[in-house]
């Protein structure tokens, strides 16, 4: 029996061309992040978020028992001070993206809570100033979101949309982000590309349907300070006023950033 010799068509030639260009130009390593908050001092979380074209997945790392400081030279103030918060549950937060879904892993009071959130339209606005971040050249954007202002250094030499934590939406890769009077910073040191680098993103998407959601993480964080500070005035003289929690304070610092695109 004679076997039919198979023949490719252009067309067929060009899906295979497209196809294998596709596969040995796909965009993927791992970047180091590490996150400051500025409240009464300085709060410091390491980060690496690993990425590819269509996703990344930030997971924490360097997590301590026991709390430390150290520090920082260079700033702009000279020596800064920066706290690391020891835990008891050493499970990582993690941040997960996949430019329609955004997940997150968050610890409140050693309680782990895995939430998702809403979509969001990313409108920045580009800006023409650049600078060095490393070997990279970086482009800034701004954007407003929900009452506060951000600007980000995102560099199109790596050229995904994927930043740390919630930030997307760029033609290339977030460097750094910080709000207007940076008490919120995300500063990148270590980052990889290419084939060296292992982009795999192993995650149990299935552990997502367990997710709550931005409303009921909220009410899980509001019940967790209000026993808090019911133990606490447990604790207190007899006759004291028990102690409350404002949750409608304007100067206290907020837990989280709800995505609403009519806000």
């Amino acid at each position: 029996m004679k076997l039919k010799k198979k023949i490719l068509t252009p067309l067929s030639i060009l899906f295979i061309i497209i196809s294998s260009w596709s596969q040995n130009n796909k965009t993927c390593g791992e970047v180091y992040y590490t996150h400051t908050i500025k409240i009464s001092k300085i709060v410091a979380n390491d980060f690496v978020m690993k990425f590819d074209n269509k996703q990344s997945y930030s997971e924490e790392v360097n997590i301590k028992t026991s709390g430390n400081s150290q520090e920082i030279e260079g700033s702009e103030r000279g020596t800064t001070r920066v706290y690391v918060i020891g835990r008891k549950n050493k499970s990582p937060n993690f941040f997960y993206n996949n430019k329609t879904e955004f997940y997150f892993n968050y610890l409140s009071f050693d309680e782990t809570l895995l939430v998702k959130e809403d979509k969001f339209e990313w409108n920045w606005a580009l800006h023409s100033e650049i600078k060095k971040i490393g070997k990279f050249t970086c482009q800034k954007a701004t954007i407003d979101f929900r009452g506060r202002s951000y600007t980000a250094w995102f560099t199109n030499e790596i050229p995904v949309p994927f930043g740390p934590w919630k930030f997307q939406g760029l033609s290339g890769l977030i460097l750094e982000v910080y709000d207007t009077d940076k008490a919120f910073h995300i500063t990148s040191s270590k980052i990889q590309i290419g084939e060296k680098v292992d982009c795999v993103i192993n995650i149990n998407k299935n552990s997502f349907k367990e997710a709550i959601s931005i409303t009921e993480y909220l009410n899980e964080i509001e019940k967790n300070v209000n026993a808090i500070f019911a133990k606490l005035s447990s604790k207190m003289p007899k006759g004291s006023k028990p102690l409350e929690w404002d949750k409608n304070c304007e100067d206290c610092p907020k837990g989280v950033e709800i995505f609403d695109e009519e806000k």
